[in-house]
């Protein structure tokens, strides 16, 4: 067709058809799960109690992080000159009621840190009897029904009440407040939670859109399009419904375990395409932007991520500066709650009718120093490895019977330990029978182990060859079984319910000795203390003695011995190698043996002193450094109060020879 000099070509529109109601699905936008509400709820600036516990119960590294930072805040014990007195304050510690069924002040305090962390504020309440002569139970509110007043008279606290009864209003005598970060007079002080709604929602939305595209996988959604031709003519809505029936048939009988499948015919025109709703589209990045998210909430709890099984390698490098800054920040609260917890013993012990004076007790927190005990742990490794590389081939086997007289780490051939500022020959020589009798038992196992593996025919130091030549070497199943029994029969000779066992007689000699040497240092002529009246602190000694010379002797099983024979099977060697590899583990471990020994009995001896001085009602301690102390026992050196005094050996590092005297004898 022409048309004003142009050549036109006219084709037919095809006709749309309109969406029928019947084709569209309104659903609800729940873009954060079952939380969507609470974080539609959300106004900036608004203090909104209930929405923070809806964080924690949505975000786990949230809840986890609270949990963690209320554990390092510590735990309350009682210290002091007057053990009676601190015996009272701990038992009532250890048992008062807390809320309806729990016990003891540490429940208190977690639930009262607990609260503060996340509202921002705490309120504790302690109840006294009817006589008011005793503290019976503590309380902690729930700091989202406490709000506060101001009135002519100042701020008063009432308690909202859950039901349709009036408000409470709160006696302050009997309360304990806490609060983080309060801003000017603010009592409502601030949630460590503020500032991480807006990245919480964007976690909460990832994380449920993770759920959905899983669950679409799961259970994948199928789109149906029939094609129709022009002879259906206005039949397709019939069907399409047909096919709609059809097909959903078959997925129910799919999902009740049973096959299903349909036909329908249809003219050679059309045709019928099912596909997955979304299975072509590619999966969001997660990792990557969760993390950055996660950042920013970890980097508002304060708490390195590795503290939260976040293993970055970002971080690993500073865990001991993360550490610092930690630690700091716990101490800064155990500074503002410790106030509190004074002066509700000083209540609990006026209400009882006790008097005291300055120094008879005091409160304090209790907790792991994690820099401290990082570099204690380092600095063992630095010391066993370097008495390893000293210790070489010039060990020399002790007799059988203790060693007379006081020889010292060089009569077994290891590192010479420091010298004692004030010569202790007697515990000198409980450390050298020690030393000689965990090397000899430790010997006796290593002949069962030779005898047990045949190889006691090959003399220690040419190793010759066995008769028959250089065969390889075999450990069966039953030599396992011989040593095992042979590995539980030496530490049998210790065990401590043994009333011959070699642990319970070096502690008691050394613990003895502490006592002795105390009470001549106050010019008395005995001691007013026995192992008797300190059962528990020797029997605490003596069984961390027995779990140090178990896990030595198992880490050398389980880690050497056990190894070395398993690899000479693997590497096809003879028994001559084998022979001369166990030889050198053992004669290793001499200088652990050595150290134990002389480390256990110092700080045996040590803690007797401070016991014994304690019941003469000695206040203050010197830590005298040994004349060639290192730097650390150096840096110790000073006056204490008896009941922080750093003890050698348990609080300075292995073989140490500084020693206490009291503050009185300088």
């Amino acid at each position: 067709m022409r048309l004003f000099g142009f050549d036109i070509n006219i084709k037919a529109v095809p006709k749309t058809v309109d969406p029928q109601p019947e084709d569209w699905q309104l659903r609800e936008n729940d873009g954060q799960g079952p939380y969507t509400k609470y974080f539609r709820s959300f106004i900036p600036r608004k203090v909104e109690g209930m929405f923070y516990e809806y964080l924690r119960e949505g975000i786990p590294i949230i809840d986890a992080g609270i949990k963690r930072l209320v554990s390092l805040d510590g735990h309350i014990i009682a210290t002091g000159n007057n053990t009676s007195l601190v015996d009272e304050i701990q038992e009532w510690i250890d048992t008062v009621q807390v809320n309806d069924i729990q016990r003891g002040l540490q429940a208190y305090h977690q639930n009262f840190t607990n609260e503060a962390f996340e509202q921002g504020f705490s309120l504790g309440e302690f109840i006294a009897n009817k006589d008011r002569t005793d503290i019976v139970a503590l309380r902690v509110a729930d700091s989202k029904f406490i709000k506060f007043k101001r009135e002519e008279s100042g701020l008063s606290i009432w308690q909202k009440s859950d039901r349709d009864t009036e408000d409470r209003k709160l006696n302050p005598v009997n309360l304990q407040y806490f609060s983080i970060d309060n801003e000017n007079q603010n009592p409502h002080g601030t949630s460590i939670l503020r500032s991480c709604e807006f990245v919480s929602k964007i976690l909460v939305t990832m994380q449920n859109s993770l759920l959905n595209v899983w669950e679409r996988f799961g259970d994948p959604s199928f789109s149906i399009v029939y094609k129709t031709s022009r002879r259906d003519g206005t039949d397709h809505v019939t069907r399409r419904r047909q096919m709609e029936d059809d097909f959903n048939r078959a997925i129910r009988a799919k999902r009740q375990g049973k096959s299903a499948d349909f036909i329908r015919a249809i003219d050679k025109d059309s045709d019928i395409t099912i596909s997955v709703i979304g299975a072509g589209q590619t999966v969001l990045e997660f990792e990557i932007p969760s993390r950055h998210v996660l950042e920013q909430i970890i980097a508002k709890l304060g708490l390195p991520p590795w503290m939260l099984g976040m293993h970055w390698s970002s971080t690993e490098r500073l865990s001991d500066q993360e550490s610092e800054m930690l630690m700091a920040d716990v101490k800064t609260r155990q500074a503002a709650k410790l106030p509190l917890f004074t002066q509700l013993i000083k209540t609990l012990l006026l209400l009882r009718g006790r008097t005291w004076k300055k120094g008879d007790w005091s409160v304090e927190f209790a907790q792991v120093n994690l820099r401290d005990a990082l570099k204690e742990a380092q600095a063992k490794f630095l010391n066993a490895q370097a008495d390893m590389m000293l210790s070489g081939s010039s060990y020399q086997q002790p007799s059988s019977a203790p060693p007379e007289t006081s020889k010292g780490p060089a009569f077994y051939g290891q590192k010479q330990a420091e010298t004692r500022p004030k010569p202790w020959p007697q515990l000198d020589n409980v450390e050298d029978k020690y030393t000689a009798d965990l090397t000899s038992k430790c010997l006796a196992f290593k002949g069962k182990v030779f005898t047990n593996l045949k190889l006691d025919g090959i003399k220690s130091a040419k190793y010759a060859l066995l008769p028959g030549g250089l065969e390889a070497f075999n450990f069966s199943v039953e030599q396992r079984a011989l040593i095992m029994k042979a590995y539980k029969d030496w530490l049998g000779e210790f065990d401590l319910s043994d009333t011959n066992s070699p642990v319970n007689w070096y502690y008691g000699q050394a613990y003895s000795l502490g006592l002795i040497q105390a009470a001549e240092i106050l010019g008395e002529g005995t001691p007013k203390l026995d192992m008797i009246q300190n059962k528990q602190i020797f029997n605490q000694l003596a069984e961390n003695g027995f779990q140090l010379v178990k896990d030595n002797a198992t880490a050398m099983l389980r880690e050497e011995i056990i190894p070395a024979m398993e690899t000479g099977v693997v590497a096809g060697l003879n028994p001559r190698d084998v022979a001369r590899k166990l030889d050198s583990i053992f004669d290793d471990k001499n200088s652990d043996w050595e150290r134990l020994a002389r480390t256990e009995m110092t700080m045996a001896a040590e803690t007797a002193k401070l016991k014994e001085w304690g019941a003469w009602g000695v206040e203050e301690v010197e830590f005298l450094p040994s004349p060639d102390a290192c730097p650390l026992c150096m840096s110790l050196a000073g006056t204490y109060p008896i009941t922080k005094a750093p003890i050698p050996a348990k609080d300075t590092h292995p073989r140490c020879r500084c020693s206490l005297l009291p503050a009185e004898e300088k």
